[in-house]
Order: C-alpha cells, then structure tokens, then sequence
C-alpha cells in the first residue's frame, strides 16, 4: 500500500489544485473488432476539453474501487455492468493511484447514452490508430506515451484465436503481467 490515508475529504478541483494524491479509475471498452470506445470530452471540462480519451473518474469517499469503475461507467455511458460480471478484469498498477479496468462489449457508438455534461460523443477507434496517434504525440487525445502499453496490451488481445475466448485471453494476459 502506497501513502497513508488522512481522512481528508477533499473535492476535486480542490485535490488537483494542491496535488494530492488520489484513486482513479480508467474503463477501457473493447469489441471483438479490435476497438476501443473513446469518448470525445465535453468542451466545457476543466481538464482536457475537447480531447479523446476513455471513461475515467475519482474514487468518492468510502467506495471501493471496483465499485467506482462500475458506477463511472453507467453515468458517463449509460452502460451497466456488476462487479461480478466476468468481463470486468482489474490491472492495477499505482501511477498516479490509476486502476484500469477492460470491459467486453459490442454495442454500436449510438446505442451508449452519453453524460452530456461531460461528453460530446463516443465512436470506436481502431486499437491501431490510438497507439498511433500517442506515438506522433497528438494534441487530440488525453493519453502520455508511457500509456500506450495498455493500448498494445489491448491490441494483443483482440487479435482472433478460435482456441481461446477473447474474455479469457485478456483474463491470461492481465495474469501473466
């Protein structure tokens, strides 16, 4: 366990403002396509505006991490998923205390229900285009070049293999790293 817990309960801005350090969590949604869903943030948000990037959110107070995931996920996109959902795999790695989580789903771009508040739109994205478009350093997307593993860990996964599931291929990839 990395830090110690003050008992603070401080409000975002107030949090990025005096550079605390805090949970958050990243929802990658990936198709049998081999796509991810990028949402197009609203331009009106105070980091990052009008930059792609995935469902992401901070962890409130008292809540579980998991259970951030799951509810960062129904606002900003409409989707439900449960904790106990087999297509729901945690990595965790402590970068900035950010949990990334991988979500299977097939649902077309304009089937989502986007937070307005928030986003302007989701699409699918080529897993390829994304990697390329971090390696050129794009000013369109929220992503640092040392998140692009997580891209090409995705990318390893969705390539077609009739001998295993896709969910189980990302279950062993995750293990094995």
């Amino acid at each position: 366990k990395l830090g110690n817990d003050t008992n603070e309960i401080i409000e975002r801005e107030e949090l990025h403002n005096r550079g605390k350090l805090h949970n958050e969590v990243t929802i990658y949604i990936i198709n049998d396509k081999g796509e991810v869903l990028l949402q197009r943030r609203s331009k009106n948000r105070r980091f990052c505006p009008n930059k792609l990037g995935v469902i992401a959110g901070h962890q409130s107070y008292r809540e579980d991490i998991l259970t951030c995931a799951v509810r960062e996920t129904k606002e900003e996109v409409g989707l439900k998923i449960k904790k106990e959902d087999k297509y729901l795999v945690e990595e965790k790695y402590n970068n900035h205390y950010m949990y990334p989580y991988y979500v299977i789903c097939n649902q077309k771009a304009e089937d989502f229900t986007i937070q307005k508040e928030e986003l302007s739109f989701v699409r699918w994205y080529k897993i390829e285009e994304v990697i390329r478009l971090i390696e050129v350093g794009s000013k369109e997307i929220v992503f640092k070049k040392d998140e692009i593993r997580l891209f090409k860990k995705l990318l390893e996964v969705t390539k077609k293999d009739e001998k295993e599931s896709f969910f189980l291929k990302i279950k062993k990839l995750l293990e094995v790293n």
